[in-house]
């Protein structure tokens, strides 16, 4: 059987792009484009798009700009929402990343996720300007304020993080009665010295969860520091915990009798160092985290934390506002409701004597 030509391998390239959403947030590139993309010569890359123009896939503008052609366009569905995230390895982005892909092919909405490294990307801005709506889970760098301009513009939402005080829709993902059940339960446990532990890169999400932290343990009138060592942006907050909690047990200064991480990473890092030292978590010393990601119920001791909760009610009100009238029918800010609590082996009622004082 012969070989398909060249041509026809370049209109399945091109083809594949439009029904996936690559030319979402950047326009279709001209035939010399095409070629060097592709390694052809500029003949067959011309063969291609002529080919694809008689079939109606694509389209030419006066200009000589490439489009995709409108009658295509009602055929394939192309993405019309955007998933903006950042581009580091985390279980907990793949969750989320699959939540809303999950509910996104429920409503039947073609979904284009798209990672980022910094927020003065040129797909971000395109994806503000083009895309019918976008979800963004924000990295910790601030957010440039002519950014925040443009997500206003358009209908963006925020995924984890409030960002409803300047004017951009949000979701927070755990309210501070579910941040408190966590707290709640080491207190009931019988723990009346809890140290909080942060090594995720600061944002105002880890900033409001560390301030609810501290004014819980003043409520109580219980014992608490907190130790802040965030790693550094697109790094692992799983080894900067580990380093942290190795050199606090072998300096003697772990005086809690739990530990609370601001984000699952950090309780992991912390169970690590804790194992090779000979302590036995849930046993010695509780730690937990305030939410935690999978596998984490599978983990030997399974880590106490809130799990995801369910998205759907906060992303159908976003969906619809996205696809429905300008105007948003709700707060700016929404929260799904409680987040169930995972009670897991790591955390026990406490020893008679802290680790630091054995």
């Amino acid at each position: 059987m012969p070989a398909p030509a060249k041509y026809t391998e370049v209109m399945s390239v091109i083809q594949r792009r439009i029904d996936e959403g690559d030319y979402l947030l950047s326009s279709i590139p001209g035939e010399r484009k095409i070629a060097e993309d592709t390694g052809v010569s500029y003949m067959t890359a011309r063969r291609a798009v002529s080919e694809l123009l008689e079939l109606k896939v694509l389209t030419r503008h006066p200009s000589g700009a490439l489009d995709v052609h409108p009658s295509y366009a009602k055929r394939t569905r192309p993405a019309e929402v955007v998933l903006l995230y950042p581009a580091y390895a985390s279980t907990y982005l793949t969750q989320l990343r699959g939540m809303v892909s999950e509910f996104a092919d429920e409503r039947e909405v073609r979904l284009r996720p798209v990672q980022f490294v910094h927020w003065d990307e040129s797909t971000i801005v395109e994806a503000a300007a083009q895309a019918r709506g976008a979800i963004v889970i924000p990295s910790g760098e601030p957010i440039p304020p002519r950014l925040i301009d443009a997500f206003k513009a358009k209908k963006i939402v925020m995924l984890d993080g409030d960002y409803s005080d300047v004017g951009i829709r949000s979701i927070r993902l755990f309210s501070q009665a579910s941040i408190q059940k966590v707290l709640n339960h080491l207190y009931d446990l019988g723990h009346r010295q809890i140290d909080c532990v942060n090594t995720q890169n600061q944002n105002a999400e880890i900033r409001r969860r560390i301030e609810i932290w501290r004014q819980w343990i003043e409520r109580k009138g219980i014992a608490g520091r907190l130790w802040d060592n965030p790693a550094a942006p697109y790094t692992d907050p799983t080894i900067a915990a580990y380093k942290l909690m190795s050199r606090l047990l072998d300096n003697g200064q772990v005086e809690a009798t739990a530990l609370v991480g601001t984000t699952c990473p950090a309780a992991i890092g912390m169970m690590r160092a804790s194992w090779e030292r000979g302590v036995h978590v849930g046993k010695e010393l509780s730690i937990c985290a305030m939410n935690i990601e999978p596998p984490a119920e599978f983990f030997c001791p399974s880590i106490t934390g809130l799990q995801m909760p369910k998205l759907a009610g906060v992303l159908g009100a976003c969906f619809d506002w996205i696809f429905g009238p300008d105007q948003f029918d709700g707060a700016k800010l929404l929260e799904p409701k409680s987040a169930a609590l995972f009670e897991g082996e790591s955390t026990r009622r406490p020893t008679v004597a802290p680790i630091a004082k054995k």
